[in-house]
C-alpha cells in the first residue's frame, strides 16, 4: 500500500482518466452529476489550501456545477495537486471546521472524499471502480471517525470496537483490541463504502456482532460528513 499522499495522487489520476475514457459519450445530465460532483471536491481541496497556506477561515466559495466537464476535471485536478504538494509538506496542525487536524489525518479525510465522490462518478456512468489496498486509508480514516455516526443519538460508547477487514489484495488488516465484544468484519471496500453512505448495509458484506456495533451500523445512513455530502446530493 502506497502511503496516503501517493495514494492522493494516484487515485485522483485514475479517477480522471476514467471520466475522460467516457466524456466524448455522456449524455447531459449525466455530464451535469459529475461536474457537480467534481465541484464538491474542488470545494474540499480548496479548503485544504486555505487551511495549510494560513488564512484566517478555511473556507471557499461556493462552486457551481456549471461548465463544460473537461474544464471542471482541469479545475479539480489543478486545486486538488495544490492540495496534495501542501499536505505531503505541513509540519503543523492544519485549521479545520470543528478543530485542527494533523497533515497526516487530513490526508486520509481527503482520499476519503475522493472515494466517496469517486464512486458517486462511477455509478452515474454505470461503470464499475477498480479498488485497490490504497483503500486502506480510506478505512483507516472510517475507523477513527467512528463516533461521528452517534452525533444528535447520544454519547458514543466508551469501548473502542474490533475491526476485522479484508483489503483487496486480500490482506487482512486488524484495527482495535482482539478481545473487544463490538466488531465489525468483511472486506475493507464493504466497509468504506458503508461509512461514507455509498451503498446500504444489506448490500454488502459487512457484518456487525455486538449491541453498539450493531446499532453503529442502524445509525450510519444518518451520518452527515461534510466532506463528502452537500446540498448536490
Amino acid at each position: 500500500m502506497q502511503d496516503v499522499h501517493s495514494a492522493l495522487t494516484t487515485e485522483a489520476d485514475a479517477l480522471a482518466d476514467l471520466i475522460r475514457d467516457h466524456e466524448g459519450r455522456v449524455m447531459l445530465p449525466v455530464g451535469r452529476a459529475i461536474t457537480g460532483y467534481l465541484a464538491e471536491l474542488t470545494v474540499v481541496a480548496r479548503r485544504i489550501v486555505l487551511g495549510v497556506e494560513g488564512e484566517e477561515s478555511a473556507s471557499a466559495p461556493r462552486i457551481t456545477n456549471a461548465g463544460m466537464l473537461g474544464d471542471a476535471v482541469l479545475a479539480w485536478l489543478s486545486e486538488h495537486r495544490k492540495a496534495t504538494e501542501l499536505l505531503a509538506t505541513a509540519e503543523a496542525d492544519i485549521p479545520w471546521p470543528g478543530g485542527p487536524m494533523r497533515p497526516s489525518v487530513l490526508a486520509a479525510a481527503l482520499l476519503t472524499a475522493l472515494f466517496a465522490r469517486g464512486q458517486d462518478i462511477a455509478d452515474v456512468l454505470e461503470t464499475p471502480l477498480r479498488r485497490n489496498d490504497e483503500v486502506g486509508h480510506v478505512a483507516y480514516y472510517g475507523v477513527r471517525t467512528r463516533d461521528e455516526v452517534y452525533e444528535g443519538h447520544g454519547e458514543p460508547p466508551s469501548g473502542r470496537f474490533r475491526y476485522e477487514l479484508v483489503a483487496p489484495s486480500g490482506e487482512r488488516w486488524e484495527f482495535g483490541p482482539a478481545d473487544a465484544p463490538d466488531r465489525i468484519t468483511g472486506p475493507a471496500v464493504d466497509f468504506c463504502l458503508l461509512f461514507t453512505g455509498r451503498r446500504a448495509a444489506g448490500d454488502l458484506g459487512v457484518t456487525a456482532t455486538g449491541a453498539e456495533a450493531v446499532r453503529w451500523v442502524e445509525l450510519v445512513p444518518a451520518r452527515r460528513n461534510p466532506l463528502w455530502t452537500s446540498e448536490l446530493d
